[in-house]
């Protein structure tokens, strides 16, 4: 198939013409026009902010002097908007090339200028460029959506065959405690641990894909939040002893009931506190802080281990991302989940490093 039948089959590309003189709007809409090219015109900036927040522009040209609102202005109103954020910007104008006012364009978030009389063939260039970039990035968007649809079906369908195996698992346990049989012992734990590993994962999984879908959502109760901590913190007790870590926790002043989502938080407790088990070394000590602070509760998972890489600090909360230390390689979905579970809650999370060694993460929650 080529690019020109591939690109006929998609939706039409919008670019936006803003010039206060009609006859300017209609020399540059008849040298944009394609097929696969919707140009919206307008003839001031209220008009453009109008079809800005209906339409998704590929590119707008914006002719810079303009009464009521230059061009200039409405470039910066573009960039205050997340719509119109990211929209590439190239200004037409008849004034000098002065040094000034080309900086003062760039500034307001122009990607480029055109002076007139403008060269069709230089327009059609530099738009044609944009235009392709734009169906890149919609490419690119299609393929992560359609990579997400498919881990979302796949890992729902494997929870049936995987309840089989644990099942299968559950009964030579069963089987092997009732014969006191040291390998059937075995085998079953092997399982079981196997289970535990992809039960997670697939979880994980799912969870990523409904954040991305943005249709995560959490069942708000009143909750006890000091229970939360305190079960969360014995779930993991004995993976900690496992490693000879040492976890506690220390409980300041709060309210005693917060609305949430109990099981969701538990998921962000138990995600915070097993990658500090993870990454601990033998004799470390681990503590979940909380406390109460101006409308919110504040939690940190405190940790004397190696620290975090500071290379590793601003990408952290990214999906699929591992940090240089972890060796073993997760899906590195944990800590991905743990911010969308946060802020689904109107909360935000946060990691930094503690002197002289170790590392915590901090989130709030808002009390309401």
């Amino acid at each position: 198939m080529t690019p020109a039948r591939r690109e006929s089959q998609l939706p039409p590309i919008k670019c936006l013409i803003v010039d206060d003189v009609a006859e300017n709007l209609v020399a540059l809409e008849a040298l944009l026009r394609a097929d696969d090219v919707d140009v919206l015109c307008a003839q001031s900036g209220y008009e453009a902010l109008e079809l800005l927040l209906k339409h998704d522009v590929a590119l707008a040209l914006l002719d810079v002097h303009m009464p009521e609102m230059d061009g200039f202005e409405l470039a910066e109103l573009m960039r205050g908007n997340e719509r119109s954020r990211h929209v590439p910007i190239i200004f037409v104008t008849a004034a000098s090339r002065g040094a000034q006012r080309v900086f003062r364009g760039y500034e307001s978030g122009a990607v480029d200028f055109l002076f007139k009389p403008i060269d069709p063939n230089i327009l059609r260039h530099k738009a044609d460029t944009f235009f392709s970039l734009y169906r890149r990035k919609q490419d690119l968007a299609r393929a992560v959506q359609l990579r997400d649809d498919v881990l979302a079906v796949v890992s729902h369908d494997l929870r049936d065959p995987l309840n089989a195996v644990a099942m299968t698992a559950q009964l030579l346990q069963k089987v092997g405690e009732i014969r006191q049989d040291t390998q059937s012992l075995e085998l079953a734990g092997i399982l079981n641990r196997s289970v535990d590993r992809m039960q997670r994962l697939i979880s994980d999984l799912l969870d990523m894909a409904t954040l991305r879908s943005g249709r995560l959502s959490v069942n708000r109760q009143p909750c006890n939040i000091r229970e939360i901590v305190l079960e969360a913190v014995e779930h993991q007790q004995r993976r900690a002893a496992a490693k000879k870590l040492t976890l506690d926790m220390e409980l300041g002043e709060m309210p005693n009931l917060l609305n949430c989502d109990r099981q969701r938080l538990l998921q962000v407790f138990g995600n915070l506190i097993g990658n500090a088990i993870k990454f601990c070394d033998e004799g470390s000590r681990i503590c979940v802080k909380g406390h109460a602070g101006t409308g919110v509760l504040h939690f940190a998972i405190e940790d004397s281990g190696p620290g975090i890489a500071e290379a590793d600090l601003p990408r952290l909360f990214e999906a699929y991302f591992s940090t240089t230390a972890d060796r073993r390689g997760g899906t590195g979905l944990g800590l991905y989940i743990t911010k969308g579970i946060v802020e689904a809650h109107g909360g935000r999370i946060w990691a930094q490093n503690v002197i002289p060694h170790g590392a915590a993460l901090h989130f709030e929650l808002p009390m309401m």
